[in-house]
C-alpha cells in the first residue's frame, strides 16, 4: 500500500498548498479583505465537489481510459499554473480596477484562477483508492493519510514558502509538483494495466459483510462539520479581530479532525473524544462573550478545539457508516455535497440573513445536537427515532440558552448592525464618563476595534477623540508649515475613512480626501444622524470608493496634485491589507507626497508589531522618523501609536500625554514586497 498511501498524501499537499497560495495571491485584488478566505473556502469546497464528481465518473471506466484522460489534463493543468504565474498582475490590475460585487467577483476568481488544477488533483485520492481497492482491503485509511498530506501543505504554506519564497517561485514550483504527481500516477497506472493481466490480481480481496449504512450521515455530518469551520473562521475574523494566517490554522484543524476519524482513533475513546467536544463547545460559548484585547485567544483556542474535537467525532461517525469499497465514490461524493452545501450556507447565505455573525452559535449548537446523537445511537439507549430526535434537539436549544446567558451584557444601544464583505459594522450610543460629566457618545465598531467616536454635545462634537487627537493623530496636520498659514489651503489624504474623525481638522480652502473600499462605511460616515464629521468640516471633504493604493496609482499616472499630509489608517485590529504595507505601497505613498509633505501611518495593533517595518522604512528611503505612543485616559481617547515620516528633519508639536519612541531600540525587519513576505514573524502572541 505504500505507493498509494504516497500518491494520495501527495496529491492532497498539492491540493491544500494552493488554497493560501491563491488566497495570498487573490487579496490584494479585494482590498486586503480577510473575508477572501471565507469566500476562497467556500469556492474550494465546490471545486472539491467537482472533483469527487469527476471521481465518481471516471471510476465507472476501464482503468487505461483512466489514464489516458487524467495524466494529459494533469499535465495541461500545470502549464495552465505556470502562465498564470506570469500573467496573474494583468488579472489583477483587470479584478481590482471595480470594487462592485466582491462576494460574487471573488467566488469566481477561484475557479477561474485554479480551477481545472483543483478539480484533477481533488479527483485524485478517490482514484487512488479505487485502484488500491482491487486488490487491497482496508482502502479507506487512505483517507487519513490524504488528510494528513492536507495538513502538512497548509502548515507548509505560511512556514515554509510565503517568508521565503517570491510569488512567482510559489506557482512555479505547484506547476512543477503538479507534473510529479502526473508521473507518480502515471508509474502506478502503469503498474495497475499490467497487474490486470493476471487473473489472480483483477480479484479483489474479500470484504467483510457491512450492515446497511445510514446514509442521510454522508451528507449531514460534513456538511454541518463544513458550515462549523467556515462559521469560526467568520466569527474570528469579523466578530473579533483576524489574524495573518488563521483561516489555514482553522482549517488544518478540521482536516486533522479527518485524519483522526478516518484512522480509527475515534472509534476506541468514544466517550473522552465526546466529552472533550461538549467542553469545547461550552468554552466556545463562553469566550463569545468576552470583548477586548483579551479575547481573542480565549475564542481561537475555543473555535480550533471545537473544529479538532467535535470534528473527530462526527468524522469518526461517518467513518464508522462507511460502505463497502464498491460504493466507495457514491460515498465521498455524498461527503463532497455535505461539505459544499454546509459552506456555500455559511459563506454565501449567512451574510445575506444575518447582520451579525450568527451562523457562529448556530454551528455550535448543531455540533452540540450531532454528538449527543452519537452518543444515543452509540450505546443503544432504549428511545425511539422520535425520543432521541426530541432529546438531541432539547441539548441544542439548552446550548444556545447558555450562549445566550453567556453574551456581553453592556449599557450602549445598537443604533444600526450592518454586514457585508468587508466585515461587521455596529453604530452604538452609551454615556461615558468623562472628569465628572457623562457624556452621549457614538461609536463606530468594526468587529471589536473603534474606527471613531462622536460626543455628541454642541462644545465637543467637533472635537477629534479616539486616535485622532493632537497627542495622535493630529500631530500630523498640526505640525505642518502650512496649517498655521490661514490663506494657504492644504491636501490631505487619508486611507481608512472610519467615522471620518479628521475631517474636523479641515478649515476652508483645504481639500481632505478619504479613501475607503468598504460602501457601507461610506454611508454611515455621511449619515448625519450617525455621524456629522463630514457635513461639519471647513474643508472639501471627498470620498473616493475602492482600494487606495489602486486608486493612487490611478491618480499618480493623470498627475493629480499631490498631498502635504498622507495618513494610513489602515493597519489596526490587526486586519492589515498586505499590499498597502509593502515596498511598492511605500515608494507610492512618497511618491503622492509633496516634497515638505509628512507621511503619516497608524500602527496602532492588537497582536503585530509593526513598528520593525517602520524603521527599514525610514532607514531605505532616506527619511527623518518620528513617533509616539499615547495613553489611553478613559474611553473617549484611546491609546495609539502613530509613526511620522518627512525627507528633511521636521519640528512636531510637543506631546503632552505621549512617549516619544526611542528608534535604536526598535530592532529593523525586512521590507515586505508584492513578490514575497510575511507578517507572522512580527506577531505579538499576548
Amino acid at each position: 500500500m505504500a505507493r498509494y498511501t504516497a500518491a494520495a498524501f501527495i496529491g492532497s499537499l498539492l491540493l491544500f498548498l494552493v488554497q493560501p497560495m491563491l488566497g495570498r495571491t487573490m487579496l490584494p485584488m479585494f482590498g486586503g479583505s480577510a473575508a477572501v478566505w471565507g469566500v476562497c473556502l467556500a469556492a474550494y469546497q465546490v471545486l472539491l465537489l467537482g472533483g469527487y464528481l469527476y471521481a465518481h465518473f471516471m471510476s465507472r471506466q476501464k482503468l487505461a481510459v483512466q489514464c489516458s484522460a487524467h495524466l494529459p489534463g494533469l499535465a495541461a493543468a500545470a502549464v495552465w499554473v505556470a502562465a498564470f504565474a506570469f500573467f496573474r498582475h494583468r488579472l489583477a490590475g483587470w479584478i481590482s480596477a471595480d470594487a462592485s460585487a466582491p462576494w460574487l467577483k471573488a467566488g469566481l476568481c477561484v475557479p477561474f484562477f485554479i480551477g481545472i488544477p483543483y478539480l484533477l488533483l481533488s479527483a485524485g485520492s478517490t482514484l487512488v483508492q479505487t485502484w488500491a481497492a482491487r486488490r487491497h482491503a482496508g482502502v479507506y485509511r487512505l483517507y487519513a493519510w490524504s488528510n494528513a498530506g492536507s495538513f502538512i501543505g497548509l502548515l507548509a504554506y505560511p512556514l515554509v514558502f510565503e517568508p521565503f519564497l517570491g510569488l512567482t517561485a510559489q506557482w512555479l514550483i505547484f506547476a512543477g509538483g503538479i507534473l510529479v504527481y502526473a508521473a507518480l500516477l502515471f508509474w502506478l497506472g502503469r503498474s495497475e494495466l499490467r497487474s490486470t493481466a493476471l487473473s489472480a490480481a483483477t480479484e479483489p480481496p474479500p470484504e467483510p459483510l457491512r450492515p446497511e449504512a445510514e446514509v442521510w450521515t454522508w451528507y449531514a455530518l460534513p456538511a454541518v462539520t463544513a458550515f462549523a469551520l467556515n462559521a469560526v473562521v467568520a466569527h474570528l475574523f469579523m466578530d473579533v479581530t483576524p489574524l495573518p494566517m488563521v483561516w489555514a490554522i482553522a482549517l488544518a484543524a478540521f482536516l486533522l479532525s479527518y485524519s483522526l476519524g478516518f484512522s480509527g482513533l475515534a472509534q476506541h475513546w468514544i466517550p473522552a473524544w465526546s466529552a472533550g467536544a461538549l467542553l469545547a463547545l461550552v468554552a466556545a460559548a463562553y469566550a463569545n462573550g468576552l470583548w477586548g484585547t483579551g479575547s481573542f485567544w480565549p475564542n481561537a483556542l475555543a473555535g480550533l478545539g471545537v473544529l479538532v474535537l467535535s470534528g473527530t467525532v462526527l468524522h469518526g461517525w461517518l467513518y464508522a457508516e462507511r460502505p463497502e469499497p464498491a460504493r466507495l465514490t457514491r460515498y465521498y461524493l455524498a461527503i463532497a455535497v455535505g461539505g459544499a452545501v454546509g459552506g456555500l450556507l455559511a459563506s454565501f447565505a449567512a451574510p445575506l440573513v444575518f447582520k451579525r455573525v450568527t451562523e457562529y452559535p448556530l454551528a455550535l449548537a448543531a455540533c452540540c445536537l450531532l454528538i449527543v446523537m452519537r452518543l444515543l445511537k452509540r450505546y443503544r439507549v432504549p428511545v425511539t427515532r422520535s425520543q432521541r430526535l426530541a432529546i438531541c434537539l432539547i441539548a441544542a436549544l439548552a446550548f444556545l440558552g447558555l450562549v445566550g446567558a453567556t453574551a456581553r451584557k453592556t449599557n450602549s444601544n445598537v443604533i444600526t448592525r450592518r454586514r457585508n464583505f468587508y466585515g461587521t459594522l455596529s453604530v452604538t450610543r452609551t454615556l461615558e464618563i468623562s472628569g465628572k460629566s457623562r457624556l452621549p457618545v457614538t461609536f463606530l465598531w468594526y468587529g471589536q476595534t473603534t474606527h471613531g467616536l462622536q460626543v455628541n454635545t454642541p462644545l465637543t462634537q467637533h472635537y477629534p477623540y479616539s486616535y485622532y487627537t493632537h497627542n495622535g493623530g493630529g500631530a500630523g496636520v498640526l505640525s505642518h508649515p502650512r496649517y498655521e498659514k490661514l490663506d494657504e489651503g492644504m491636501k490631505v489624504g487619508v486611507v481608512g475613512l472610519g467615522a471620518g474623525v479628521l475631517a474636523c481638522y479641515g478649515r476652508k480652502g483645504d481639500i481632505y480626501r478619504f479613501y475607503e473600499i468598504n460602501p457601507q462605511v461610506v454611508e454611515i460616515a455621511q449619515n448625519p444622524r450617525l455621524f456629522t464629521f463630514l457635513n461639519d468640516s471647513y474643508a472639501r471633504v471627498d470620498l473616493v470608493l475602492g482600494d487606495a493604493r489602486t486608486m493612487m496609482e490611478v491618480e499618480s499616472k493623470a498627475n493629480d496634485p499631490k498631498y502635504d499630509v498622507l495618513y494610513i489608517d489602515a493597519y489596526s485590529g490587526d486586519s492589515i491589507p498586505y499590499h498597502l504595507i509593502t515596498r511598492e505601497a511605500f515608494r507610492l505613498y512618497l511618491d503622492r507626497l509633496e516634497p515638505d509633505g509628512i507621511l503619516a501611518l497608524h500602527v496602532s495593533n492588537w497582536h503585530i508589531d509593526l513598528l520593525p517595518i517602520c524603521k527599514s522604512f525610514y532607514e531605505e528611503f532616506s527619511l527623518y522618523p518620528y513617533g509616539t505612543i499615547s495613553r489611553q485616559n478613559d474611553n473617549l481617547i484611546a491609546g495609539a501609536v502613530w509613526v511620522y515620516f518627512t525627507r528633511d528633519i521636521h519640528r512636531y508639536i510637543k506631546p503632552d500625554n505621549a512617549v516619544v519612541i526611542d528608534w535604536s531600540r526598535i530592532k529593523p525587519f525586512p521590507l515586505p514586497t508584492d513578490e514575497r513576505g510575511s507578517l507572522l514573524p512580527l506577531m505579538r502572541l499576548k
